[in-house]
This record gives structure tokens, C-alpha cells and sequence, in this order.
């Protein structure tokens, strides 16, 4: 069974997904505002769960982005290995060709 999206759902989906951050943190603001007003322990616990939200990805960022330039140049490091053992492997075969093409022909004793 296949189930259609409407369009302006899907691009509804897609801009949540993009500015996620942002909406879960409009979000948590309002069940805030609105727990204060009710229920004052939910909306502490709202402004509570988004600050340590906001502490977690700062601190993860961080990480993440060591991590991330780590990785960047290792890819760099492995292109490099990588270009180099390419450049030997032709100069070897281009060596080798070179060598069988002037080794001198040497005549076998039952000739």
C-alpha cells in the first residue's frame, strides 16, 4: 500500500528537519511558558532539559569538530601515501618495460 504526501507536507517535513535545533528549542520554550503558568516544576523542567541540551551540544561540537579535522587530514595523509604509491608503480613498470626492451639477446649452446 502506498500512502501519498502531500507537497507542502513534505516541504513542511524538510524545513522542521533543516532547523531542527531551532524548533525543538521553540518548542521546549512554549511547553515552558506554558508550564509556568499551570505547573511551574514542568516548566522548570522544560528550561532545565533545554539548557542542557544547548551544554551538551556545545560540548559535543567541539568534539566533533577535533574529530572531524582529525579525520581530514588523514584522508589527506592517505590521498598522499596513496598518489605516491601510484607514481612508484608506474615508474617501476615504465622501468621495467624499459630493461626487458634492451637486455641483449644471448644465443642458447645448441644454436
Amino acid at each position: 500500500m502506498r500512502v501519498r504526501i502531500p507537497r507542502s507536507v513534505d516541504r513542511a517535513w524538510d524545513r522542521a528537519e533543516r532547523h531542527g535545533r531551532a524548533l525543538g528549542a521553540v518548542v521546549l520554550l512554549l511547553v515552558a511558558g506554558a508550564g509556568a503558568l499551570w505547573l511551574p516544576a514542568l516548566g522548570a523542567l522544560a528550561v532545565g532539559i533545554l539548557l542542557g541540551a544547548a551544554a551538551a551540544l556545545w560540548r559535543t561540537a567541539r568534539r566533533l569538530a577535533a574529530l572531524r579535522a582529525d579525520n581530514d587530514e588523514l584522508l589527506r595523509e592517505n590521498g598522499a601515501l596513496h598518489h605516491r604509491v601510484a607514481a612508484l608503480e608506474r615508474g617501476i613498470r615504465e622501468h621495467g618495460s624499459v630493461e626487458t626492451q634492451v637486455l641483449p639477446f644471448i644465443p642458447s649452446e645448441d644454436d
